[in-house]
């Protein structure tokens, strides 16, 4: 007997869901389509990636904030990694380098502003749009952000390694699907997460 192998089904854009989710980096493109107001990459860490995160001391580490083009990310990356107290990390290095290129092609500009946080604190409770065009999440350790629909009170989150496009207030003045950081008060969570919005100035 024939075995069929089965493919995953892409979740395509629906205007009544606002929603486009799928299992490769295409279906962030689909935050292009008008009524798609967030596209969910439903990766999982590889490996190295996350063995090597794991490893990291987050205690030890700054937050870290660089604005480049998005093909230069990874050279100008390197050495403020570890300017920020992070051990040498190459597989968080190329990760974070290839998310840059992806919000450059998704966004259409090659300008972007990259932010690895060590969240700390609940900071940013409330559920939001920011007053950007486009901005891409991931958290690469601890829990990930949460998400919901303006008319819905069920509360989603991103799994660690999912990448979330989330279409902000100058493209969109009121976003059908908002987000915030998770709470991590008494959770001893220390997430680390990957921001990276583009920048109308390259």
């Amino acid at each position: 007997m024939k075995k069929t192998a089965m493919k995953e089904e892409r979740e395509r854009p629906d205007a009544s869901t606002a929603l486009s989710v799928g299992p490769d980096a295409e279906a962030l493109h689909d935050i292009a389509c008008g009524d798609v107001d967030l596209a969910i990459w439903t990766r999982a860490l590889g490996t190295s990636l996350a063995q090597e995160v794991e490893t990291l001391d987050l205690d030890r580490a700054d937050d870290l904030l660089l604005t480049c083009l998005a093909d230069q990310a990874a050279a100008a990356l390197a050495p403020r990694l570890i300017e920020s107290g992070h051990a040498p990390c190459p597989a968080l290095l190329a990760d974070v380098a290839l998310l840059a290129r992806l919000h450059a092609r998704v966004a259409g500009k090659q300008g972007v502003t990259i932010r690895l946080e060590v969240v700390e604190t609940d900071a940013c409770r409330k559920f939001h749009a920011d007053y950007v065009t486009l901005r891409t999440i991931t958290t690469y350790r601890g829990v990930g952000t949460q998400w919901k629909r303006v008319d819905h009170e069920r509360i989603h989150a991103l799994k660690a390694g999912e990448v979330g496009v989330f279409k902000g207030r100058l493209l969109r003045e009121q976003p059908s699907i908002l987000h915030r950081s998770p709470p991590i008060a008494d959770s001893g969570e220390t997430p680390l997460v990957l921001v990276i919005d583009s920048n109308p100035s390259r």
